[in-house]
């Protein structure tokens, strides 16, 4: 049994994303800046709590802002945790994330992803099979757990010290698939929106006009951002094997918050719920897609989507820490 729990891996990876909750929603609408100093705040206190849990080593994605050395320097000679930096190339975008992330999967035996939908996208295209704690700092977030740092970190520590098994703890999060020609294009894993901008630009949306069609894995009329369009004519929750496709167009008004203190009025021309593995050909061709809220993506020829089963495993905090207490995790 001891000779087991030894060639387990105990190590934990953190992603801290310095750009999220900075985006040019601050301007355009009333969304409060997330500011890196309280990024390296949450990170103290994860380092903190995975070393009161038991936890030697994490490994860290470097970034532009520094948040994790920053957290270490804070901490000081209290900290015993052995951290190390992944060799990349820190470029300041998307692609840190994703190498980083690239990187861990094999290294680790859970990630801690401190971002928005937008950083969670990007980890849940390259973490594979590794549990993933998502932490929200972003803005108009749904993926992410809103919830205290302490008790994120100690949710992961009890999945990587094994007093709670990653079947009993985590579960697959839906995930759309974007596929042009019968090849996998892209993925997004609360909404896919079909606009009418004609470049990327600054990514975030916050134009309704230019909305023709939204798909959803999931949404509520008590969530912000465009899946909250969908929400607010049926709430489709993440345990349920389906999602939701809308067209706006001439039909029923609705309001929707798609941003912060931003409620616009939408014109729902059709709706329906959608299966999981059923495929829905978005109409409004050539259109520039934007995945969980960021414009990402021209199309020019026919696309198709579906939701499948296959997004990332999550860390499901509550359960796990009920069964890890009960089985004497917070015991000396």
């Amino acid at each position: 049994m001891n000779e087991k729990k030894h060639k387990v891996c105990t190590t934990v990876g953190i992603i801290a994303n310095p750009e999220s909750g900075k985006d040019i929603r601050r301007l355009v609408s009333h969304a409060s800046v997330f500011d890196n100093m309280e990024k390296v705040n949450i990170v103290e206190r994860i380092l903190t709590t995975l070393q009161a849990f038991g936890i030697r080593k994490v490994l860290v994605m470097p970034d532009t802002f520094g948040i994790v050395l920053r957290a270490i320097n804070v901490i000081g000679k209290n900290l015993k945790i052995d951290i190390d930096f992944l060799p990349i190339e820190t470029l300041g975008n998307w692609k840190d994330t994703y190498e980083a992330t690239r990187q861990m999967k094999d290294k680790v035996s859970a990630i801690i992803v401190i971002g928005g939908d937008g950083t969670n996208r990007i980890v849940a295209k390259a973490c594979g099979d590794v549990p993933i704690m998502p932490l929200s700092t972003g803005t108009n977030n749904v993926f992410p757990y809103m919830m205290e740092a302490t008790i994120a970190a100690e949710a992961v520590a009890a999945i990587v010290m094994g007093f709670t098994s990653k079947e009993e703890g985590t579960y697959k999060r839906k995930r759309l698939e974007i596929f042009q020609e019968d090849k996998l294009k892209d993925i997004a894993l609360i909404d896919i929106a079909v606009t009418m901008h004609s470049y990327i630009g600054a990514k975030a949306i916050w134009r309704s006009e230019l909305l023709k069609e939204i798909v959803v894995t999931q949404c509520s009329p008590y969530n912000i951002g465009l899946s909250s369009i969908a929400g607010n004519i049926k709430e489709i929750r993440m345990d349920e094997n389906h999602g939701f496709y809308l067209e706006i167009g001439d039909g029923e008004m609705i309001k929707a918050a798609i941003a912060p203190g931003v409620l616009k009025e939408i014109s729902i021309k059709n709706f329906r719920i959608l299966n999981l593995d059923e495929k829905v050909k978005l109409r409004n061709i050539p259109s520039l897609l934007a995945l969980d809220g960021e414009r990402e993506l021209d199309i020019n020829s026919d696309v198709y989507v579906k939701i499948t089963r296959d997004g990332p495993k999550v860390i499901n905090y509550q359960k796990t820490l009920r069964i890890a207490a009960q089985r004497g995790f917070f015991k000396n």
